[in-house]
């Protein structure tokens, strides 16, 4: 995969491992070996979901751009690949940024086997800083989907997103500089994912917002 162990493995917490099972690459917590998690794109709800009509999703239309026969777009907050694998699938050009190591490998590694065992060649993958990218680089769309708070008392929190936030413990602090820095940018539109009761970011009102159950999409169009 290209990948470098040492940036990795000083990247880990010590609470967590990283492991090959069968071929998969595996994080999980040292005195919980039960809880551990990957990256699949070929199988579970991933890869069920995207099997499925996508075009409905709220997530497809805040970024979609009805006069672009092609549509590029930069996910600048990829973590787990569930929202890259999305608008891959609908047929949008993604470049995914991931700037955590540890996640970078696991993406890494799940995108290597879906290549293999499809032939496709899913959507581009970067580690490093989204801003740096957004700077060097332009796309039709700009995504961003800052972590939500960790709810601890909460016993829905899937076990990927307690490791993933582990991980990404200083991404919601993030949130507002990297949607200014979005802003800023030459993109046609910035679309970011909020939970549906949180405050807004900045003061500048979206041009529109698509709205669910649990998140709402905020799509400011700049073009």
């Amino acid at each position: 995969m290209g990948l470098n162990a040492d940036l990795i493995f000083n990247s880990l917490p010590e609470h967590l491992t990283l492991s090959f099972e069968d071929g998969v690459l595996f994080v999980r917590e040292q005195n919980n070996s039960a809880i551990k998690v990957h990256v699949d794109f070929i199988h579970g709800p991933m890869a069920y979901r995207a099997s499925r009509h996508i075009g409905g999703e709220h997530l497809i239309k805040a970024c979609n751009i009805k006069s672009l026969d092609s549509c590029s777009i930069l996910d600048a907050t990829c973590g787990m690949g569930k929202d890259s694998f999305l608008l891959y699938k609908a047929g949008f050009k993604v470049t995914a940024t991931e700037q955590n190591p540890v996640v970078h490998a696991l993406l890494s590694d799940g995108l290597s086997r879906f290549n293999k065992q499809t032939d496709e060649l899913g959507f581009k993958l970067m580690q490093g800083d989204s801003v740096a990218v957004m700077s060097e680089q332009v796309f039709d769309v700009i995504y961003l989907d800052p972590m939500f708070p960790v709810k601890t008392k909460s016993a829905k929190t899937k076990k990927d997103m307690q490791l993933f936030q582990k991980l990404h413990h200083d991404a919601q602090d993030n949130a507002h500089d990297l949607l200014v820095s979005a802003l800023q940018s030459k993109c046609q539109r910035v679309v970011i994912k909020r939970p549906i009761h949180a405050k807004p970011l900045i003061s500048r009102k979206p041009t529109f917002q698509m709205i669910g159950k649990t998140c709402r999409f905020e799509a400011f169009q700049l073009v």
